[in-house]
């Protein structure tokens, strides 16, 4: 059964819902509580439900409207030349050549995939929904001809396909991006491969001996050269030089290995949204999802004040 915390969650969850079933999950909420309402008809009830009308509007017009200026404050980035942090790019997908994806529901090629099965024939014990989404990554190319690889774990997902079939009691929900697909992204772009800076060999020298100092056992069995128990100036000096060459080789395997650019869920909080739109269309498209729930709720209060009256 639905209730608000579920209605909550289909916006709050990362891609729980996408598209035309977005707004309805989410609005539906509202209809519900007005049909609690007018089957109870207790009076005393009525402003706590006009407190909960406005909350969880307010609740839905602060989680859209952040995706809305998120988008509209980010502008898009070229793959070839986007500078590393939170970034918003715009082309087509890809899968990787030599790991091609299908769905694992109905064996269709793409580079991401996500359904769900839900049980709507009558009650029969054992009988549940079942779901699955992939994590695999696959990539972006944009029209500068760079590339990046998505990794979609985290993400709030707006695929251009989705398929609803009813089987044997079962309401199947399947959604797929192709190849080809016109993809926007936005999130953290990060880089691997490639020669590391001298800054950054420093901050690993200095990261590893940090974690040799708290590792004492380790740190003992490994330069307690004279079996004292202590770690003496020279011996420190040599566990320095140690450290320092394995930063070094590990430097130069990385520096072996081409650049890739990766972009991923950012570790800060702020959104991670892939979609099928071009970002001015998903800009608007969070805009206008923001401002249905302040009208929704204001024509709900309406409703509940002529409930009131009779």
């Amino acid at each position: 059964m639905w209730t608000l915390p579920h209605f909550l969650a289909a916006e709050l969850l990362p891609g729980a819902k996408t598209g035309a079933s977005q707004r309805l999950s989410a609005l539906l909420a509202y209809p519900v509580l007005l049909w609690c309402v007018w089957q109870l008809r207790f009076l005393p009830f009525l402003l706590p439900a006009a407190a909960l009308i406005l909350v969880y509007a307010l609740a839905l017009w602060h989680i859209n409207y952040r995706r809305y200026r998120a988008i509209a404050d980010t502008p898009t980035a070229r793959a070839r030349s986007a500078a590393l942090g939170y970034t918003e790019l715009y082309g087509y997908a890809l899968g990787h050549e030599q790991a091609a994806l299908f769905s694992s529901l109905s064996g269709r090629p793409c580079v991401w995939y996500r359904w769900h099965k839900e049980w709507q024939g009558r009650s029969v014990l054992g009988k549940r929904s079942e779901s699955a989404q992939s994590e695999a990554s696959w990539r972006l190319r944009d029209k500068s001809g760079g590339e990046v690889i998505i990794h979609p774990e985290g993400a709030t997902i707006h695929s251009a396909h989705r398929r609803v079939t009813r089987e044997d009691g079962w309401r199947i929900t399947e959604e797929w991006i192709a190849e080809h697909d016109p993809l926007y992204v936005l999130g953290h772009l990060s880089s691997l491969g490639g020669a590391p800076s001298a800054a950054e060999h420093h901050s690993d020298v200095k990261a590893a001996l940090e974690q040799l100092k708290q590792d004492k056992a380790t740190l003992l069995a490994r330069f307690d050269r004279n079996r004292d128990g202590q770690i003496d100036m020279e011996e420190w000096e040599a566990a320095r030089r140690a450290i320092h060459g394995e930063i070094s080789r590990e430097h130069a395997e990385l520096a072996a290995a081409p650049l890739t650019h990766h972009l991923s869920a950012p570790g800060d909080g702020r959104h991670f949204i892939i979609s099928h739109r071009a970002p001015a269309h998903a800009a608007r498209h969070f805009r206008r999802l923001a401002w249905l729930h302040p009208a929704a709720a204001g024509l709900s209060l309406w409703l509940l004040n002529i409930i009131a009256r009779h």
